[in-house]
């Protein structure tokens, strides 16, 4: 056989091998399920599926609010520089009005739930600089869900207007009586929420009680607990809702000193005491809400009367931010104190636009009166405010707010033998996400 039929030989036996090996890929690929589009599509979404349910345990929320604040020289505002107070060096002397303006607050929220538990991080961010707002767990038993367990910092369970989220509220601050009690709206602690399973009789009934530091967000410094507890009924018919609710607030502050001044025949009177002696703290609340839909849009009301003893120091009411032992700071001065507010809010008929109505005193001193009175801490103030509110979207609204405010005259104080200037005037945008 010659060289030129074997090398035919050789290409045919090269070919049929070629011709094998891909008669048997294409049958084995033949022999494979072919995928169609809809099967790919599946489970593309199947796949997906599992991230986006991680995904939704996690939610991200918050608002922003600029605003332009211009008060007559006795009012405080809350942004800008001098802690918002009046300076006649900056602002000119005998002006009749002042201005500031800054992010009032600007909150970012951070939420994780995990089947019966969830965590909570709040933080504020403000051209004064960072801080944080909440940080607290919460466990819901599983079967019934009537008992929560919250624990870390968060909103003290007292009244209506502290829960009530800045937000939502309609008029730009807490009234003053809460100011001066919780400047802090959250405090350090860990409380019980018990509340009545969905169906039954007692549906609306709510139950918050707990313990807390008393420090409101500051570092807890000795192991004095205060107790808060919040029991609350609300009831939603197709209309109309309406609620009502009684608080108490029992605890104590630390004396710094070994005086004590009380009030005797509208005078103060010091008496001695044991030095770090704890003044009771303890104040009591009721609240009451009510809100109707008619023609006009909805019509909300709420309101709610404090009262109750507080020890604070001799020229501010305001509650301690601390329990340190500070000698400079002595919290013994035992006022008893009542106080209130209550809202108006009306929606204008088809249009995006709510009226507010909001009146609140502040009675620091219930034991003296007029005249009597020698310390400006105790007189008497009267907040009458009125504005608009315009909901430019479900996550744009425009706030002008206008608040009148009067105090108590006596003629034992100098400079408040008449009403002093402390009007004070917001606009303020926000944007909530």
């Amino acid at each position: 056989m010659n060289k030129f039929k074997i090398n035919m030989r050789k290409k045919q036996l090269f070919l049929l091998a070629g011709l094998s090996i891909m008669t048997l890929t294409v049958s084995a690929q033949m022999e494979e399920p072919v995928k169609d589009t809809i099967t790919l599509l599946q489970e593309q979404i199947d796949g997906n599926a599992g991230k986006i349910k991680k995904l939704e345990k996690f939610k991200v929320s918050g608002y922003i609010q600029g605003q332009a604040e211009f008060a007559q020289p006795n009012a405080s505002a809350k942004t800008g520089a001098n802690g918002g107070k009046y300076n006649a060096d900056i602002d000119g002397k005998d002006a009749d009005w002042f201005t500031r303006y800054g992010i009032r607050r600007g909150r970012i929220k951070f939420q994780y739930s995990e089947k019966i538990a969830k965590g909570v991080f709040q933080l504020d961010i403000t051209d004064k600089g960072l801080g944080f707002k909440d940080a607290y767990m919460e466990i819901t038993e599983p079967f019934l869900k009537m008992f929560t367990l919250k624990s870390g910092i968060f909103d003290r369970p007292f009244g209506d207007e502290i829960s009530y989220s800045s937000s939502r509220r309609e008029s730009p601050e807490r009234s003053l009586v809460f100011q001066k009690l919780f400047p802090d709206e959250r405090d350090l602690g860990a409380s019980l929420i018990i509340a009545a399973p969905k169906g039954s009789s007692m549906e609306g009934l709510k139950l918050e009680a707990g313990l807390f530091s008393g420090n409101g967000i500051r570092v807890d410094d000795n192991s004095k607990m205060d107790f808060i507890g919040h029991l609350k009924y609300d009831k939603t018919l197709s209309n109309m809702s309406f609620g009502i609710g009684a608080s108490m607030y029992s605890g104590t502050v630390n004396n710094a000193d070994s005086n004590l001044y009380t009030m005797k025949n509208n005078v103060w009177t010091a008496e001695i005491v044991d030095f770090n002696k704890t003044n009771t703290r303890q104040y009591f609340g009721i609240d009451a809400q009510f809100s109707i839909v008619t023609l006009m849009g909805i019509t909300n009301i709420r309101g709610e009367y404090l009262f109750g003893q507080q020890p604070s120091i001799k020229g501010d009411f305001s509650s301690p931010k601390a329990n340190a032992y500070d000698l400079a700071k002595p919290f013994n001065y035992i006022r008893n104190f009542s106080g209130a507010h209550v809202y108006l809010v009306q929606d204008v008929y088809a249009t995006p636009i709510s009226l507010v109505l909001k009146y609140s005193f502040l009675d620091p001193n219930t034991d003296v009166a007029g005249n009597d009175v020698t310390n400006k801490t105790d007189l008497i103030t009267n907040t009458f405010g009125f504005g608009a509110l315009w909901n430019i979207n479900p996550a744009l609204r425009l706030m002008a707010f206008y608040e009148l405010s009067s105090n108590e005259t006596s003629t034992a104080i100098a400079g408040y033998d008449k009403d002093i200037k402390d009007d004070l005037f917001t606009l303020r945008l926000q944007y909530k996400f």
